[in-house]
């Protein structure tokens, strides 16, 4: 079995690719019967972290595979990642990058990557729009970097800073932006889908604005 951290979030649940929601649903509820605290008991392999983190990931996995246009999106992503692994290595400073990469892959994220989706409830239950500042802000009170993130989620990481600049022209349609938040609040502990909501409320109206004015010089 794949480390936590090399996992996605279907090899989380143990589902294929293809699981249906009722597939994933099941998954979801024997992961969850599994790892619980009398389940565990007499198994001292299992530290506490460890065990945490796994719920954790859990949680996050069946948040975004149960959700049709989250899901949609991060199997997107999977299908971007799996086409740039496919493609061949160039010549000159290309091996150097490749080196680079691999060690970062290899790096194994600390146990705290994973916030408690309890955490920060000052921020879950505030009132407000959520921002990419706001996004940056929660991410660095828990000391994560973009890279903890995209280990995590699979999101490419300029994605993930494109969110948090507001980069709107940047980035690809709502659907997958969409999916983008929810495993990046769904990293920080915080409510995926109100999240969600506010910044791709705020996404539409930008990207609106910016055609009005598009049409309005023609």
């Amino acid at each position: 079995m794949k480390p936590l951290a090399e996992q996605d979030y279907y090899e989380t649940l143990d589902v294929a690719r293809s699981a249906n929601l009722e597939d994933i649903e099941r998954a979801y509820r024997l992961a969850c019967d599994t790892y619980r605290e009398d389940s565990l008991a007499g198994y001292p392999v299992f530290e506490v972290g460890d065990v945490e983190l796994l719920r954790e990931r859990i949680e996050i996995a069946y948040r975004i595979l149960v959700d049709p246009e989250t899901r949609r999106a991060y199997d997107h992503e999977l299908s971007v990642q799996a086409s740039e692994a496919r493609a061949p290595v160039g010549t000159g400073a290309a091996p150097a990058a490749a080196g680079e990469i691999g060690e970062l892959a290899d790096a194994r994220p600390a146990a705290h990557v994973l916030a408690p989706l309890d955490a920060l409830d000052e921020l879950e239950e505030s009132e407000g729009e959520w921002t990419g500042a706001r996004l940056r802000r929660a991410r660095l009170r828990q000391g994560l970097e973009l890279d903890d993130i995209t280990k995590i989620t699979k999101v490419n990481p300029t994605y993930l800073s494109f969110i948090e600049d507001e980069r709107f022209d940047g980035l690809p349609a709502a659907v997958y932006v969409r999916g983008f938040v929810v495993g990046y609040a769904g990293c920080l502990g915080l409510d995926a889908k109100r999240v969600a909501a506010s910044y791709l409320q705020r996404y539409e109206e930008r990207k609106g604005g910016a055609k009005r004015r598009l049409f309005s010089r023609k």
